[in-house]
């Protein structure tokens, strides 16, 4: 009688051990379709840096000639789903992007991630933590840039008016710096502990929809936008895919 309670608890055991670890390849797969478009949008926002970096110059040396009446500042962007809704052409226009975590916190709350090795599970809380932090940054971003759209108007502005403008000015810009220095950091977190991987399938639509977003970018911003190339995309390793399945 005892022998076979031990292995009902036994085959108990190993059922709920198959049931975790399907879970968990589950799970895996989510997590890694949500780091794929995260991947994207950190080389997008520093393709975009450029761009950037040049309108915020044009726009403070505006600021800074208070020997001329301000003329408005030019809306200098082209269509795109910010703008086509829009009245006024947008003094300032950075990406916003959706910068996933759903699938982590979800499995994090359910125990999911406890079976998980340590090592990678200690590399993806750095990444989700990265990504709620660009997050919340981007959002400082868009109200700070908001704040600036009366500046597309001619406008009888003061010194004090054109100086109070610039030091807004240099806070979106230390706001941009800090997300530039995260997007980079998200970027070799990825790259470094290979928390993404690519099917054969994956290769062929995503390089697609770069070429096509490239060219959007270049639409909208212009020639200062570079170009983004996904270094693991087209890193084939087998041994990568399989380390990570068996995890």
């Amino acid at each position: 009688m005892v022998l076979g309670i031990w292995v009902a608890l036994m085959v108990g055991q190993w059922t709920q051990d198959q049931k975790d670890n399907s879970e968990l390849a589950r799970v895996k797969k989510e997590i890694n379709d949500e780091i794929k478009p995260v991947y994207f949008y950190a080389y997008e926002r520093l393709a975009f840096a450029p761009c950037r970096k040049a309108r915020y110059k044009q726009l403070g040396e505006m600021l800074l000639n208070t020997e001329e009446k301000w003329p408005g500042a030019p809306g200098n962007y082209g269509d795109g789903t910010l703008t086509k809704h829009r009245v006024f052409p947008m003094v300032l226009r950075s990406p916003r992007r959706p910068w996933y975590s759903d699938e982590w916190g979800s499995a994090l709350s359910q125990g999911i991630l406890d079976t998980m090795d340590s090592t990678q599970r200690g590399h993806l809380v750095g990444h989700y933590n990265m990504t709620r932090r660009i997050n919340e940054i981007q959002g400082e971003i868009s109200i700070i840039e908001s704040g600036m759209q009366i500046l597309f108007h001619p406008l009888e502005m003061t010194p004090s008016d054109r100086y109070r403008y610039y030091d807004v000015l240099t806070k979106a810009d230390a706001r941009s710096a800090l997300m530039e220095l995260t997007a980079e950091q998200i970027i070799e977190n990825i790259e470094t502990n290979n928390l993404v991987v690519f099917s054969d399938e994956d290769r062929i639509t995503i390089s697609a929809y770069l070429n096509e977003r490239n060219s959007k970018r270049t639409e909208i911003y212009g020639d200062c936008s570079q170009t983004v190339e996904l270094p693991l995309l087209n890193k084939k390793d087998d041994t990568l895919l399989k380390s990570n399945e068996s995890k």
